[in-house]
């Protein structure tokens, strides 16, 4: 580190912005190679660990996970599941989707977890990770970046105390999230907001089932969502104009258990550890490379919780971005890196496709998707809806097609 006119000044390879799934994933495959590159986290340690957001994650990414010794806490400490129960008006039907996609089913991990675990493995090498710190300044070099996507930028830290540090690299990963504020020019966001919402609470108390459970009832949708033995997340379909104020726990509990079908409240008595307000915005940004700057995680994509897709997606890109950095930087081969846009993009669609198609399933059929209360007098979109989940179980061609796009799996050909 040098001191230039008063600034304090550091260089390194690749500035990484945000520790979630998608930054460390890229930190760590890089250091692993050999690539020099900081880590730089807004939140503390201790809060970053507390985030409790996902948990499903796909076999092909737990595959793509061991190819980088990455997937060992999964493996280790998480769960699987391979079927779903839905539940309609309260009456359950089950539908084994590892059993048509070769046992392929989820592994359920929390996702702070994980990155605990992932942020420990990193912090080991001293001055890797900047934790507590805020990115507040991005500038691209005259030139942006060579051929093969790298080339100059500046970031500026500001630390605690407010001093701030200008750091030096050849590229730059923003992976903080959907809130980033560092967009380069070029980058254009393409997105929708559906006009109700979800609160997401997470009660410490065991799970109803192994089971994933999504409830579709004429008052709207809840889900039941295992996280860990006396760990569970639920979801509730809520107004737009509802806040966390009008949702209390007596009310919270019995409106989860009326859309559940449960007999009591009593299974879910348990401390509410976290509740939060999910507005289902939906965004893409394209390209997701701009000169030496790249987008991977949240900050490339917003999607619905709907089908799971989210920190399956940010790993992804994660594992794409690193292989492509590190070809670049330790290879000197340009081309992986040069398409990352085009590698990952129809992926990024591909999922928001089928995550907008189960957002409808849940919440009664593409109809309501656009009204902000659910309508217990509009029978016609209830029963299209149930017609549509019934298909699942007569016929056998759609129950195929959705096992494997919701499992994450390939199709045989």
């Amino acid at each position: 580190m040098t001191e230039r006119s008063g600034e304090r000044q550091r260089s390194t390879q690749v500035v990484i912005v945000g520790a979630g799934p998608a930054g460390l994933v890229v930190a760590q495959c890089l250091q692993r190679a050999g690539v020099d590159c900081l880590l730089v986290e807004q939140l503390s340690a201790a809060q970053l660990c507390a985030r409790t957001k996902a948990g499903m994650i796909e076999h092909q990414t737990v595959k793509a996970l061991e190819q980088v010794q990455l997937a060992g806490p999964i493996l280790e400490r998480g769960g699987r599941n391979g079927v779903l129960e839905f539940r309609l008006e309260g009456k359950p039907l089950v539908f084994d989707y590892a059993a048509l996609t070769g046992g392929q089913g989820h592994y359920v991990f929390p996702q702070q977890l994980l990155v605990e675990a992932w942020l420990g493995g990193f912090g080991e090498r001293a001055g890797a990770a900047a934790l507590g710190v805020e990115a507040v300044a991005l500038e691209v070099e005259p030139g942006g970046a060579d051929v093969a996507g790298v080339g100059g930028a500046r970031v500026v830290l500001r630390e605690a105390g407010g001093k701030l540090l200008e750091v030096g690299c050849q590229a730059v990963v923003l992976a903080s999230g959907a809130g980033t504020r560092l967009l380069p020019q070029g980058i254009e966001s393409l997105e929708h907001t559906y006009p109700f919402r979800w609160l997401t609470t997470m009660i410490a108390a065991r799970p109803l089932s192994e089971r994933t459970i999504y409830a579709s009832h004429s008052r709207g949708f809840a889900a039941h969502l295992r996280r860990a033995p006396q760990l569970t997340r639920y979801y509730l379909q809520i107004s737009e104009h509802q806040g966390l104020g009008d949702w209390d726990d007596e009310r919270l509990r019995a409106e989860l258990a009326l859309r559940l079908g449960l007999e009591s409240v009593q299974a879910l008595q348990g401390e509410v550890v976290e509740r939060d307000l999910m507005d289902l915005r939906v965004r893409v940004r394209e390209p997701l490379q701009h000169g030496c700057v790249y987008l991977a995680g949240d900050a490339a994509h917003l999607i619905t919780p709907a089908g799971g897709k989210g920190m399956n997606l940010a790993i992804q890109d994660a594992l794409e971005l690193a292989a492509g950095l590190s070809e670049r930087l330790v290879q000197g081969r340009s081309e992986r890196l040069a398409r990352y846009t085009e590698t990952r993009l129809p992926r990024i669609w591909e999922a928001q496709e089928f995550s907008n198609w189960m957002l409808a399933l849940h919440c009664g059929g593409v109809m309501s998707l656009h009204r902000a209360e659910p309508d217990a007098d509009d029978g016609y979109a209830r029963r299209l809806h149930r017609a549509q989940i019934e298909r699942l179980f007569s016929d056998a061609g759609f129950a195929r097609w959705f096992a494997h796009r919701y499992a994450g799996v390939e199709e045989p050909a």
